[in-house]
C-alpha cells in the first residue's frame, strides 16, 4: 500500500497510474476495483472513481461492466449470422413472442477443439416451449423440449440440433439475439447439463473470447450468479488472463 504521505493530487494520480500498469497491465487483461485497494491509502479511496474515469478517457484501461476494468481496447464482435434464419423463422411464425437464441457455431473458433455439429438454444417463457417446439420439429429441425435427466443422457447433436429452454430473468440478449455474456455462462450450464464438452474446454473459449475483445465481465458474473455457478472461481480465471 501506498504510504500516507503528503502527496498532492497530481502526484497521487500519476503513482497510481504507474502501480496499475507496473503492477496489472502486465500480469493480466481483467481486474476488479477490488484489485486496487491494496495500492490505496484508506484516506484516497474516495478519490479512485475519479481518477478510473480519466485513466479510462486517456485509454490507460477500459470499463468492463460494474466495477470491472480491462486493457483489452476493443469491444467484443459477436458473430450472429449463424442464427439470423432460425431467429428470423420463430419470429414469422410468432411475431409478438419474446425470446432469445445463441448456438455453439458462434463459438467455433475460440475453442481448443474443432467443432463440428452444433446446437441452437432457444429461451422462452414456460407457456409457449410446447407451441414452439412443435412448430419447429414440423418445420425440419431437431428439437428438444427442455432435456433434462434421462432425457439429457439421450441427448445427441444432429443435422439442425435446437434445445428449448425456459427463459432465465433478466439474460442479455440484443433483440433476440443474446448477447456475448449470456453465451458464456450459458455453456458452462449446458455443457454440464447435455455433455458437451468438459469444463476445461469452457474456460478455454472464455479465455479466447476475452483475449478477442473487451467483455463486461460485471453482466457476465451478475448472470452466472443466477444461474448458480461458482462466481468467485469463476472471477479467479478471468483475472489469471
Amino acid at each position: 500500500m501506498f504510504a500516507l504521505t503528503k502527496m498532492n493530487k497530481i502526484d497521487f494520480k500519476d503513482l497510481l497510474k504507474k502501480e496499475i500498469e507496473k503492477k496489472l497491465k502486465g500480469n493480466r487483461r481483467y481486474f476488479s476495483r477490488e484489485d486496487l485497494r491494496n495500492f490505496i491509502p484508506e484516506g484516497r479511496l474516495g478519490t479512485l472513481n475519479r481518477y478510473l474515469v480519466d485513466f479510462n478517457k486517456e485509454g490507460i484501461l477500459y470499463g468492463a461492466g460494474r466495477g470491472w476494468y480491462s486493457f483489452v481496447k476493443q469491444s467484443f464482435e459477436l458473430d450472429r449470422q449463424s442464427i439470423k434464419k432460425i431467429a428470423a423463422v420463430i419470429e414469422k411464425k410468432y411475431s409478438l413472442l419474446s425470446f432469445s437464441i445463441w448456438s455453439m457455431e458462434q463459438l467455433k473458433s475460440f475453442a481448443h477443439h474443432m467443432l463440428t455439429r452444433f446446437v441452437t438454444f432457444v429461451y422462452l417463457d414456460r407457456d409457449v416451449m410446447s407451441g414452439v417446439f412443435d412448430f419447429l420439429k414440423d418445420s425440419g429441425y431437431d428439437v428438444w423440449l427442455n432435456p433434462r435427466g434421462n432425457d439429457a443422457r439421450k441427448f445427441s447433436i444432429e443435422e439442425k440440433t435446437v434445445v428449448i429452454r425456459p427463459v432465465i430473468t433478466r439474460e442479455r440478449s440484443s433483440g433476440h439475439l443474446a448477447d456475448i455474456e449470456k453465451i458464456l455462462v450459458d455453456l458452462f450450464v449446458e455443457a454440464s447439463v447435455l455433455n458437451l464438452m468438459d469444463e476445461d474446454e469452457c474456460y478455454r473459449i472464455l479465455e479466447n473470447v476475452l483475449i478477442a475483445g473487451r467483455v463486461d465481465i460485471g453482466a457476465l458474473l451478475n448472470y452466472a450468479k443466477r444461474r448458480k455457478l461458482n462466481t468467485e472461481r469463476l472471477a479467479e480465471r478471468i483475472k489469471s488472463i
